[in-house]
């Protein structure tokens, strides 16, 4: 059996290429701290290596079940195609805001508005019982000591005064 005597320099030599191949924790704990930093929703996200719909969703929503909403916001649909679960590292996607629901329960029904008040023009009524949807609450025209309006996707506002608590 042949045996290989290597120099201190050698061994050294061996060593710092070893470690400079090898990734240092604190590369793993920065990854970490990347990869689990929430999203604001409403803002724009470029998709990281090992990104997927569900850990966006995750880090957006608090729940990685709600990627479609991700994936079926029209222009995001564009820029993945046909596949989500073929994601690039450098796609730019559109992290839409949560949708909340309420129901109209103000007997007359409930108008949406062009802005936050009672002044500004009726864009449609709902009758009690309707289905609404909104992004945000803003605070707007204080209505029976209720400053809070309902700000839709399509920009619309309606008085959460009109509406099930626990915003009515």
């Amino acid at each position: 059996m042949r045996t290989l005597r290597l120099s201190r320099e050698d061994i050294l030599l061996v060593l710092a290429h070893s470690l400079a191949q090898t990734q240092s924790i604190y590369d793993y704990e920065k990854e970490d701290r990347m990869t689990s930093s929430p999203i604001q929703p409403g803002t724009n996200y470029t998709v990281q290596q090992n990104d997927n719909l569900t850990t966006i969703a995750q880090r957006a929503y608090g729940n990685g079940n709600l990627w479609p909403k991700i994936y079926n916001y029209p222009p995001n649909k564009q820029v993945i195609g046909n596949d989500p679960n073929y994601i690039l590292p450098g796609e730019v996607l559109y992290i839409p805001l949560p949708i909340t629901t309420c129901t109209v329960t103000a007997v007359n029904g409930l108008r949406v508005r062009a802005a936050p008040n009672t002044q500004s023009a009726i864009i449609a009524t709902y009758p009690s019982g309707t289905v609404l949807n909104f992004v945000e609450v803003v605070n707007g025209e204080n209505v029976n000591g209720n400053p809070n309006w309902g700000h839709s996707e399509q920009g619309h506002y309606f008085w959460l005064g009109g509406t099930d608590p626990p915003n009515g």
